[in-house]
């Protein structure tokens, strides 16, 4: 299910990445930038007594400027007015220094709370909602996009940087010859407010460099998924250019940001030399300016001009990855919206003595037509084994998903004795259930790892008898036992290998109710066996749920559950 693009609201996205940002750290922040620029300033204004020393013309000096600079060459040397020039700008570089760290500290630390936040609320989302978006999608927001919005906060402390100092010199400016200062004021907005289009260009780029992103990220993912049938198939090269195809399309968006940028460069650079041939026109021709308060003011003035340019790029990388943001923002907004109720922290999982039971279940998956589940009425009585069969499609992975509590009926209950599964309560419920699913997830790491993933405090006694239960016996005989690597995914290993790892983690968690996807569907017979023995040395110990076709697991079942179309089929024969 793909999801409209998130609307950009430039204020509104700033003040939820504020609100995630470290307080204390940005007050520092903005508090240096203030002593930078204010150091910056002062350290220009210093070049007006420097100059007056030089010319003797102190007294001379025009507007508030003269009056506040009238006594000051006389009383110091121009050997002191240059060690204070130098101890001002030793003073910024410390200040810089220090800003530099402390906004990168500022921006880091913001980035991984989103990230944070958004995985968070996404682990602990709905399934229903979870399982109908596409994962990669996440994944390159989480991965990829974040990193724009790094960047896109570096540009915003850029951004307010730059506009303290535009500040302090146009007061140094204002001082020096305010008529001067109040051309150079309205050219400058001028010159911003012919980029606005500009900057509205930025967020539909921002957007579709996001698409692209995902689009890598999804290929990249189905590649690697399906690289084995890729190469059953010979389309190796079908998929080396479909992957080009992304590559490039990612490529183009990348280009034209840079030559949108570019060209807003190339743009400025023209405007600040017109606005600033203005300025020593109005300075020299017509306000007839003395040299010691022209030059600083053609140096206030020369820095402005560039300056622009850094307010416009920094603007424009803004709202280029606001688009992030705002997908950041809107998926953090949707997964609150879907989030799990959760249980009370001292909560103990629910125990099974006597039954679970459904009673009048529906269950219909949004943007699809038909219900998944049609009133279901089912008992499972506790410590029994039942087999659910039935066509592809049937709603046998969905009846196994509201067993287990990942889903919630639209209608009906479940009770586990006599506590309804609804709420909060559903997740109590997983807590005593374990799944093995069709195709077992593994870590890419060692037999010990993903056994300590369902029980990270279980001792190697635990692991043995668990794998012992799992008829896993073989893992003994691997080159270096609990601590061998199965490889990506588990790839070192075979099916019924993996399937017998699975199985074992799931029966370290001494689950109520233990689920079987087709445990042995495709699996050799001698895998299959172990897999059989296992099931059978279960049975009557926890109740058990297996869903599948094979005669040998059916055979296990004290009774037999056929769905179709959503509906149980009364009286199901096993041979069937």
């Amino acid at each position: 299910m793909s999801d409209a693009p998130a609307p950009v609201d430039p204020l509104a996205l700033l003040k939820a990445m504020l609100a995630v940002a470290d307080r204390r750290r940005l007050t520092i922040v903005l508090v240096l930038m203030i002593l930078a620029a204010l150091t910056e300033g002062v350290g220009i204004m210093m070049l007006v007594p420097m100059l007056a020393l030089v010319d003797g013309k102190g007294a001379a000096l025009p507007g508030r400027v003269g009056e506040i600079l009238s006594g000051f060459a006389g009383g110091v040397t121009l050997g002191q007015v240059m060690l204070i020039f130098l101890a001002l700008l030793t003073l910024r570089a410390a200040i810089k220094h220090v800003q530099t760290m402390q906004a990168l500290e500022l921006q880091h630390t913001m980035v991984d709370r989103i990230r944070e936040t958004l995985f968070g609320g996404l682990i602990s989302a709905e399934w229903r909602w979870l399982a109908a978006r596409r994962a990669s999608d996440h994944a390159s927001l989480l991965i990829t996009d974040i990193g724009r919005i790094g960047g896109a906060f570096q540009q915003l402390l850029t951004l307010a940087a730059t506009l303290v100092t535009v500040a302090i010199y146009l007061a140094a400016a204002y001082l020096l010859s305010w008529q001067v200062a109040l051309v150079a004021t309205l050219g400058g907005a001028l010159v911003l407010f012919g980029f606005a289009g500009h900057r509205r260009h930025a967020v539909q780029l921002g957007r579709s460099l996001g698409g692209a992103n995902k689009a890598l990220q999804a290929e990249i993912a189905e590649g690697f998924d399906g690289v084995r049938i890729t190469k059953m198939l010979g389309g190796e090269a079908r998929q080396r250019g479909r992957f080009a195809d992304v590559l490039q399309a990612l490529r183009a968006r990348q280009v034209e940001y840079a030559a949108s940028a570019s060209h807003g460069r190339t743009a400025l650079q023209l405007g600040g030399g017109v606005l600033l041939a203005a300025l020593v026109y109005v300075g020299l021709a017509v306000l007839r300016l003395p040299l010691a308060a022209m030059l600083p003011i053609l140096l206030v003035f020369g820095r402005l001009v560039p300056m622009l340019g850094v307010v416009q790029q920094s603007w424009h990388s803004w709202l280029h990855s606001a688009a992030a943001m705002a997908e950041c923002e809107a998926l953090r907004q949707a997964t609150e919206a879907v989030a799990e109720a959760a249980p009370p922290t001292d909560a103990a999982p629910l125990m099974l003595a006597r039954a679970v039971t459904l009673n009048k279940v529906s269950f219909t998956y949004a943007g699809r037509d038909g219900a998944a589940l049609h009133d279901i009425d089912l008992v499972l009585p506790a410590h029994t084994t039942t087999a659910i069969i039935g066509p592809s499609g049937a709603g046998k992975s969905s009846l196994a998903d509201i067993l287990m509590g990942l889903l919630s009926p639209d209608t009906g209950e479940m009770r586990v004795d006599d506590a309804v599964i609804a709420g909060a309560t559903r997740q109590l419920w997983r807590r005593s259930v374990a799944y093995v699913q069709q195709q077992p997830f593994l870590l890419g790491a060692s037999v010990r790892d993903n056994l300590l993933w369902a029980a990270p405090d279980a001792s190697d006694a635990a692991l043995h008898a668990a794998l012992e239960q799992a008829s896993a016996e073989f893992v003994h005989g691997l080159p270096h036992g609990l601590d061998t690597l199965v490889g990506d995914r588990g790839q070192q290993l075979s099916g019924g290998e993996r399937q017998r790892i699975a199985l074992a983690r799931a029966l370290l968690l001494s689950p109520e109710l233990l689920v079987l996807d087709e445990p042995t569907s495709a699996l050799d017979p001698a895998n299959e066996a172990a897999i059989r023995k296992a099931i059978a040395g279960l049975h009557g110990t926890i109740t058990l749920v297996i869903i599948g076709h094979r005669q040998a697991m059916l055979d296990l079942a004290d009774q037999l559950i056929r769905i179709e179309h959503g509906r149980i089929v009364p009286h199901a024969e096993a041979a069937e």
